[in-house]
């Protein structure tokens, strides 16, 4: 039987990054949902439902990004240009998706 994890600093850190890095799929996935799907479906179908439902969803998920992203550059994991080009991209529509594999790039690397 194993004993308890030992949580390092680096682990503590990837972990961090690991869950930034799935806070920007999430939140991509959120703004397809809403500007694909649910806004297209209000104006062309009269159904705002959909836009009630996923738009406090993608809301509540966008404020999460930005706070893990906001805590990232305090933590020293990205700098400003990083919080910059993360809250940019994370309005635009498959931004989110580059915001994740230049995540992926800029916090897996060896730091040194």
């Amino acid at each position: 039987m194993r004993g308890p994890a030992i949580l390092t600093p680096e682990s503590a850190a990837m972990t961090f990054a690991r869950s930034l890095i799935t806070l920007a799929i999430i939140e991509a996935g959120t703004l397809l949902a809403l500007v694909g799907i649910a806004v297209p479906v209000k104006y062309l179908l009269g159904l705002p439902v959909l836009v009630t439902i996923i738009g406090p969803v993608h809301g509540a998920v966008f404020v999460l990004f930005i706070a893990a992203t906001l805590i990232a550059w305090i933590r020293g994991m990205i700098d400003v240009l990083g919080v910059l080009r993360l809250g940019i991209g994370a309005m635009i529509p498959f931004g989110g998706l580059v915001n994740e594999r230049w995540l992926r790039r800029e916090l897996t690397r060896p730091q040194g």
